[in-house]
Formats: C-alpha cells, structure tokens, sequence
C-alpha cells in the first residue's frame, strides 16, 4: 500500500508542476492543509479531481492508478501549467541555446554545458517603471 501511496505523490506533484503546498493551494483553490493531505497520500475528492481535469491536460485516470494514457488529448491548452520536467527542460535548452549564440557557436551538435549552482544564483526585484510625463504637442 505504501508503494502505491508514493507513486500517487509522485503522479500528483508531476500534475500539480509543485511539491510546494501554497503553490498547489493556488493552482486548485483549496486549503493549505488539503494540499499537505495530497502530498501525504491521501486521494483527492470530486471537486478537486474536476479542477485537476479543467487545468491540465492530464488524465484522471492516470494520477489515480498510474495505468492508461498519461494525457487527456494531444491538445494541451495554451493556459495549461507546465510540471516542473517541462519547465526545467525549457530552461536548459533556452540557456544552451543563449549560451552557444554567445559563444559564437549555432551549432546545436556543439553544445557547451554549463553548470549553475542554485546557491550562486540570485533574484532581483523589478521597480515598477517610472511614469513619464507626456508632451504636450
């Protein structure tokens, strides 16, 4: 039984694109302790499988059991999230992409990889723009 608990976890945080309960208590408006539950193991009721069904593309099905098709359709809608796999792979291949342009290099068979440590990596808050006057004409 436990096996399967930690399979379900896995499923749901992959649909979810969190392990982060405030962040899947925004995706599927419900409470921050019925986020934990969900990542605890405890199955979903209706409600929140109907909102897992309207926000991704994947098949209830699936996050329940683990059997049959991963996905709903082929058609993912544009507003669908994205799980934390698509965002990474996004990333890198950006950043590869960026670093190979600045390294003279358009060749994507020559990839230089380079390696960021998360604890060198900083975030900065952006000011909200100055308002310019308009001119009079």
């Amino acid at each position: 039984m436990e096996n399967r608990n930690n399979n379900f976890i896995e499923r749901f945080v992959e649909v979810c694109g969190s392990a982060e309960p405030v962040k899947i208590q925004r995706l599927l408006n419900i409470s921050y302790q019925a986020a934990r539950n969900y990542l605890q193991g405890r199955l979903p009721d209706s409600y929140v499988l109907r909102t897992i069904a309207e926000q991704t593309p994947y098949s209830l099905n699936w996050l329940l059991t683990g059997n049959g098709e991963k996905f709903v359709s082929s058609h993912v809608p544009e507003d669908a999230p994205l799980s934390a796999r698509q965002i990474r792979d996004l990333v890198r291949k950006e950043c590869g992409e960026v670093i190979n342009e600045l390294m003279g290099s358009r060749d994507l068979t020559q990839q230089k990889v380079v390696v960021l440590q998360s604890d060198s990596l900083r975030s900065e808050k952006v000011k909200e723009p100055l308002a310019v006057p308009e001119r009079e004409a």
